[in-house]
């Protein structure tokens, strides 16, 4: 018989695998979100502690999973290493196609042949470069930050 791929509900305890904070997925939710036979790391969405997200499942042996949470939700909820978080999790089905921020796709669209070496990228690609945009915090910084997409998108494209 074949699980529901979501949503899942659980609680679980946070805790600490390195430098990051995760919870384990309950086994039965695992097997769910992952398919048959199980994607290495399954594309999830769904919330902890309010915050919506869209992430991958690691897998951490035997079959079972965890799900690494971003110091957002844990801020959210308020909780840290040790305390309970509520977490709601579905299999995402959905193309993960983020829209590149708007000063990146003019900047695209300015250099030849920049919207083609951008859209000839993988997925993960493209939505590292775009996130690398948004993570700047001025301006100028910024600026320098889409001329290196821009770049980087025409390099990897051999152009």
């Amino acid at each position: 018989m074949a699980a529901s791929a979501g949503p899942w509900r659980f609680t679980a305890a946070i805790r600490k695998q390195g430098m990051n904070y995760c919870v384990d997925v309950p086994e039965a939710a695992g097997r769910a979100l992952a398919g048959e036979p199980p994607e290495r790391h399954p594309r999830v969405a769904g919330r902890a502690g309010g915050v919506a997200f869209r992430t991958r499942l690691t897998p951490r042996g035997g079959g079972a999973w965890r799900l690494f949470l971003n110091g957002e939700a844990r801020a959210a909820a308020g909780a840290g290493e040790g305390d309970a978080i509520a977490v709601e999790l579905r299999r995402e089905t959905a193309p993960r196609e983020p829209e590149p921020p708007a000063d990146l796709r003019e900047a695209l669209a300015a250099a030849a042949g920049g919207l083609e070496a951008f859209a000839s990228l993988t997925a993960a690609q493209r939505e590292g470069m775009s996130a690398f945009v948004e993570r700047a915090r001025t301006p100028s910084t910024r600026a320098r930050y889409v001329a290196r997409a821009v770049a980087e998108a025409l390099r990897r494209a051999g152009g």
